[in-house]
């Protein structure tokens, strides 16, 4: 890649310690992105529900993206600020976190089947089911591994059949439905990209809610991340990206023998 960063999806109306980033993108030529503005939400009418048909026309395009991010987690005992490198595939994730001195610091892959955590500094390692929980352990803020993947390039999760509505009034009117029974709703941008999106509590995990900031043209520029009622919050911003089809090996961790491996499910 060469010259500006790439857009994640293409634009929805028309369709420890963490620190430097060591791998990678920053090698690749990708020039940084300008901060992102926050986006500003509008209201919707009967017509936007087309949004959400074009959100999942992107997604289904969506085949992968490799990108260099600062990475911002706040929990209550503690608030990390990292550069990493960040690989997504529709189902599967791997972010590279490394020291200031290019060390490595953290790996985590999250896919289908497992989440591996791998400290190699600590020669420590801690695996799971895809579950909030697992995430949590990480990010901070609870949402399963597909639900993650999909907020990360700024799309929203699809609704059940027969559950989409226009709810509220002027500039607070969103969309809102159900997701495998979860109560979802959506603040749209004036350009008809989501602004916010909040996800309802289920029995175990709480309620989150995602806020995207968007450029002009169409880029996902940040996704922040809240889970009021864990006291936690997470960003990722966007400094360059680029789309790619990372094979299904890419997010296979194979850990070394001496590596102490605690499964926590």
């Amino acid at each position: 890649m060469r010259g500006r960063a790439r857009p994640i999806l293409g634009p929805v109306a028309t369709a420890g310690s963490l620190a430097a980033l060591a791998l990678g993108v920053g090698r690749a030529g990708c020039a940084a992105t300008p901060p992102p503005t926050p986006s500003r939400v509008a209201p919707v009418d009967d017509k936007a529900l087309a949004f959400v048909e074009r959100w999942e026309a992107d997604w289904q395009r969506f085949t992968g993206l490799r990108a260099s991010v600062e990475l911002t987690v706040h929990t209550p005992k503690r608030d990390d600020r990292a550069s990493a490198l960040l690989l997504l595939s529709p189902t599967a994730l791997r972010l590279e976190v490394a020291t200031p001195f290019g060390l490595p610091a953290l790996v985590a892959t999250a896919g289908p089947e497992r989440v591996v955590l791998f400290r190699p500094l600590e020669r420590r390692a801690l695996t799971a089911r895809p579950t909030p929980e697992a995430t949590q352990r990480w990010l901070g803020v609870p949402l399963a591994p597909e639900t993650l993947i999909s907020l990360l390039v700024g799309h929203v999760p699809s609704p059940d059949p027969g559950t989409l509505r226009v709810q509220g009034g002027g500039d607070d009117s969103h969309l809102a439905y159900e997701r495998a029974g979860i109560a979802h709703q959506v603040w749209v941008t004036r350009e008809g990209w989501p602004a916010r999106l909040q996800i309802g509590q289920r029995p175990g995990v709480p309620g989150v809610s995602a806020t995207f900031d968007w450029t002009v043209d169409g880029h996902v520029q940040r996704v922040s991340l809240d889970a009021p009622e864990r006291e936690a919050r997470a960003s990722v911003r966007y400094v360059s990206a680029e789309p790619v089809s990372p094979p299904p090996e890419a997010f296979v961790l194979a850990l070394p023998p001496d590596v102490r491996n605690d499964a926590v499910d």
